[in-house]
C-alpha cells in the first residue's frame, strides 16, 4: 500500500506540478526571449515572412540554455542559417512582459529553410519601408528604421 501511495504522490508531485508551474510561470514570471537582427553578405537583413508580414527571427529560451545559445538555436531553427553573434544591442520587453534580448549578428553559413514561423527572406535595407512589418517589440523598430527614429526625436 505504501508503494502505491508513494507512486501516486510522485505522479501528483511531478506532472501536475510541472504543468501548473509552466502555466503560472508564464503569467507571474514571464519568459525571457531573444531576437536576432542578422546581416547577410550584402548587408541585407534576414527576416521571416508569414501571411504577408515580416518579422525578425527569435524565440524563447529553453531550460539550461543561456541567451546566446538560445539566439543561435532559434535563428537556425527558423531560417536554416548559422550565425555569429555580435553585440547585445538592446534589452526590451516581449509580448508576455518578460525581457527580450536583442542581438545583432552576421550570417556565416547554411541553407535557407523555412519553418512554421515563416519563410526566410533576405531584405535589402532600401526595401524596408515598403514592407509590412509585424514588430511586436518597439525597440526593434529603431534598428530597422534608424532614419525614422532619428526624425521622431527631433
Amino acid at each position: 500500500m505504501n508503494r502505491i501511495l508513494h507512486k501516486a504522490s510522485a505522479f501528483v508531485k511531478n506532472y501536475p506540478e510541472r504543468i501548473l508551474g509552466r502555466l503560472f510561470g508564464r503569467v507571474f514570471w514571464p519568459p525571457v526571449t531573444v531576437a536576432v537582427l542578422a546581416h547577410g553578405e550584402n548587408d541585407d537583413i534576414m527576416a521571416l515572412k508569414l501571411n504577408g508580414e515580416y518579422h525578425i527571427p527569435g524565440g524563447f529560451l529553453k531550460k539550461d540554455e543561456d541567451i546566446r545559445q538560445a539566439a543561435r538555436r532559434e535563428f537556425k531553427e527558423e531560417t536554416g542559417f548559422e550565425i555569429e553573434l555580435n553585440d547585445l544591442i538592446d534589452i526590451g520587453k516581449n509580448g508576455s512582459g518578460g525581457p527580450e534580448m536583442f542581438f545583432e549578428a552576421d550570417i556565416i553559413e547554411g541553407v535557407k529553410d523555412g519553418s512554421w514561423e515563416g519563410e526566410p527572406e533576405f531584405v535589402k535595407k532600401e526595401d524596408f519601408q515598403g514592407l509590412n512589418w509585424r514588430l511586436e517589440h518597439s525597440h526593434v523598430h529603431k534598428y530597422l528604421f534608424p532614419q525614422e527614429a532619428e526624425t521622431r526625436t527631433k
